[in-house]
């Protein structure tokens, strides 16, 4: 005997040996896995299906009450911490009751054998299949720490229909995490795996029967009807591009806590389906909104179509993460550069007249010209010419450089875009808009979005901007009108938070957008078709404006909003004159303050307004040392080029009477004393004869230029602001002259056309 006895025990330490040589298995696939996606507030927005349609939510046992454990161990396998995988005594009993006696089947399996046949699908009604559970559960025990085994078996263990996990089962029948179980909910959902089939409370059968089982384990009691179960039918599908979005961006994490903050979400969902509705008569189907704390760059609302289960307009597919060409709205950009280079203030007065880069021909919107205005208002006014004119002149960095520091995705080298930056010549999404306009709320400092509630920053914070240029820009963005159309009678009052929005339209009226700050509010909407369907109405501040304006208008009724914050301690408030810009002479009629970044923003003192002296009785100008029979009157001094500029635009300006007499003086002189500038053609750029139709035009301006005369190698070519010269294939240099003898010289290259 014990021989036989020694021979056992060494085939049993063998066997045991030999178990251990072969490689562990996957002891659960956390892959093939639900996710799960709730709110700020930690309410479930959606719990997906598995690949193969199952609620399988992976839960760690430390999530996981130790009531419920406890209750699982005391119910299914009471010896779980202290045999090897099998229970002999509870194995013996098992086959004399179910081979020998036939009172009734009992499997005598422990919560090891369980999960070997819940995990590797297992049929254990026969002698064999028993044996290979067990062979099974060996295997796991040598391989997996009790506390990996029970974590694997509450995961797994079968909760009723196609529900498997403690997680999924917590979050469908009571509508919260594993971890915020009750005593009496975690009791009851000890009993369900045990006989899945008739226990799951997911009918009032399966209701009746668990209830069966309790009185059973637990005795009766009023708890158990104090249980409010819910069924599958009731999960929610809320917020699902947000939801898709964030598993995508974490797809490793089954427990997803969102940003989200399910009041605006739905206040933004109620205005934006109103909106698209009341658009449908001008064949308006789609748009799409997210709302963001700027602070902190969390997503609040997030919209990625006016109804994500309509096929009609594709509903399913995010547009917020979609790349389009934004139109106008990477301008206040192009403004900020300009404001740190030192290139402009935001009343540096900027030419929208017609422009010309080379071969490229810039156009705004409407087709017309303004001449001469503010950056403030260029900026508002969103006329592209004075935006390419300003971005033709950034440097370190130049906006494509920018955009790229600020992780957006240009894959096309920046020669490929050149100066249609300005107008929306790269594609770029919502989300990534969201984040550049963050840069002018947050003091010019990059954040990426924020998705996960209380997660760290996904990058370190990088300064894009200077604290003052994004505090100027912003400013002038706020003294944007709101637009003409309201939505839903919705209009701000006086006493406001002030809104800097801008908005952008695409070249082929495809995409109208809008973004807005407020307070430390973000709020972008989108208005268009997803298959790029064209259509007159799709004009930014027609169409998307009047929607941005509504979400603006409820947050802050539903929202506190916090002051604007003080301009910063480096900017400088000086009194400037209105009308050219420059710091205010004393013969400016009108001042007002602006801003200067010191040592940075270009400083001048206005020249447009000068005293000079008329003769009462001819109304015309005195000379110098004649002005004491005269009577002194402020006039406006332009410059050809600002005069020109004027005309083109429709716009008249007073000039200054001529002389009485020729003056001796020269200081009395209108003349300017600034030489020409070329601005076509350009050094850096290689000119094919063909490709230019057999001409080079050649166009400069000139401060205070009466006429300007053109040589190509010192060959006169043409007189005029602009001329055509014939090309012919060489190395060159171009040299125009004024009628002051001033001069300008560019080398030009033209190649042979193909």
């Amino acid at each position: 005997a014990a021989r036989w006895t020694t021979g056992f025990l060494l085939l049993v330490l063998l066997s045991w040996w030999a178990l251990g040589l072969i490689p562990p298995p996957l002891l659960i696939n956390r892959a093939n896995g639900s996710y799960a996606v709730t709110d700020r507030e930690g309410r479930l927005l959606r719990l997906s299906l598995t690949g193969d349609e199952q609620y399988r939510l992976w839960t760690p046992l430390d999530r996981i009450p130790p009531s419920l454990q406890e209750a699982t161990l005391r119910y299914e396998d009471r010896w779980f911490y202290r045999h090897p995988g099998v229970n002999p005594f509870a194995l013996a009993r098992a086959a004399w009751s179910s081979l020998v006696v036939r009172e009734r089947w009992i499997g005598g399996s422990t919560l090891t054998m369980q999960l070997a046949r819940q995990r590797f699908r297992l049929e254990t009604r026969t002698i064999p299949g028993k044996l290979r559970q067990i062979g099974y559960a060996l295997w796991l025990e040598r391989h997996f720490s009790k506390r990996e085994i029970l974590e694997a078996y509450l995961n797994l263990a079968p909760y009723g229909a196609n529900i498997q996990g403690v997680g999924a089962a917590a979050r469908i029948y009571f509508h919260r995490p594993a971890s915020r179980l009750s005593p009496e909910e975690a009791r009851a959902l000890v009993l369900v795996p045990q006989n899945p089939r008739q226990r799951a409370p997911v009918s009032p059968k399966g209701k009746k029967a668990l209830h069966h089982a309790w009185q059973q384990a637990y005795g009766d009691g009023p708890a158990f009807e104090r249980l409010w179960f819910r069924t599958r039918k009731e999960l929610p599908l809320r917020a699902p591009h947000f939801a898709e979005r964030l598993h995508e961006l974490h797809p490793e994490l089954p427990s997803l806590p969102g940003t989200l903050d399910s009041g605006l979400q739905g206040l933004a969902e109620e205005i934006l389906d109103g909106y698209v509705r009341r658009q449908r008569g001008q064949g308006i189907a789609n748009a799409t909104a997210m709302i963001v704390h700027a602070p902190t760059m969390e997503v609040r609302a997030y919209l990625g179509s006016a109804d994500y289960l309509d096929p009609s307009i594709r509903g399913y597919v995010n547009g917020l993460k979609a790349r389009r060409s934004p139109g106008s709205t990477l301008k206040p950009f192009i403004y900020a550069l300009a404001i740190d280079q030192g290139l402009i203030t935001p009343d540096t007065l900027l030419n929208d007249t017609p422009l010309r880069v080379g071969e490229y021909e810039p156009e705004n919107f409407e087709g017309n010209f303004y001449g001469p205005l503010s950056a403030t208002e260029a900026l508002v006014r969103s006329r592209n010419i004075p935006a390419v004119a300003l971005l033709a002149r950034l440097q370190r960095p130049t906006l494509y450089r920018f955009l790229l520091r600020a992780g957006l995705r240009l894959p096309r080298e920046e020669a490929f875009y050149g100066l249609t930056l300005a107008m929306g010549g790269a594609e770029v999404s919502m989300e990534e808009l969201a984040a550049l306009y963050g840069v002018i709320a947050n003091a010019g400092v990059h954040r990426e979005l924020r998705w996960l509630a209380s997660a760290p920053e996904a990058a370190k914070p990088r300064h894009l901007l200077s604290p003052e240029a994004a505090f100027l820009v912003r400013k002038m963005l706020e003294t944007n009108p709101p637009p003409r159309r309201s939505f839903g009678g919705r209009s701000f009052a006086a006493g406001a938070p002030p809104i800097a929005w801008k908005t952008g339209t695409s070249s082929g009226l495809k995409d109208a957008w809008a973004i807005g700050l407020m307070g430390q509010w973000l709020v972008g909407t989108w208005v268009g078709h997803f298959d790029g369907t064209p259509n007159r109405h799709l004009v930014g501040r027609e169409m998307a404006g009047p929607l941005l304006f509504a979400l603006l208008d409820a947050l802050r009724l539903e929202r506190p909003i916090k002051p604007s914050s003080p301009p910063p301690a480096n900017l400088k408030a000086v009194e400037i004159c209105p009308l050219s810009g420059a710091f205010r002479s004393p013969w400016c009629p009108h001042g007002k303050i602006g801003w200067i970044i010191p040592g940075v923003s270009p400083l001048a003192t206005c020249t447009v307004h000068r005293r000079i002296y008329i003769d009462p009785g001819t109304r015309l100008r005195l000379c110098r040392g004649d002005e004491s029979r005269g009577q002194p009157r402020v006039a406006e001094f332009w410059d050809h080029d600002a005069l020109e500029a004027f005309r083109q635009a429709g716009i008249r300006r007073d000039i200054p009477p001529p002389f009485a007499r020729p003056c001796e003086d020269l200081a009395d002189s209108d003349a300017g004393t600034h030489p020409p500038v070329i601005l076509s053609p350009r050094p850096e750029v290689a000119y094919p004869v063909r490709a230019t139709g057999g001409r080079i035009r050649l166009s400069a301006s000139g401060s205070g230029s009466r006429k300007l005369y053109w040589f190509v190698d010192d060959a006169f070519v043409g007189e005029g602001r602009s001329v055509l010269w014939p090309g012919k294939p060489g190395r060159f240099v171009v040299r125009v002259v004024d009628d002051q003898g001033q001069s300008a010289t560019v080398p030009v290259t033209v190649l042979p056309g193909k």
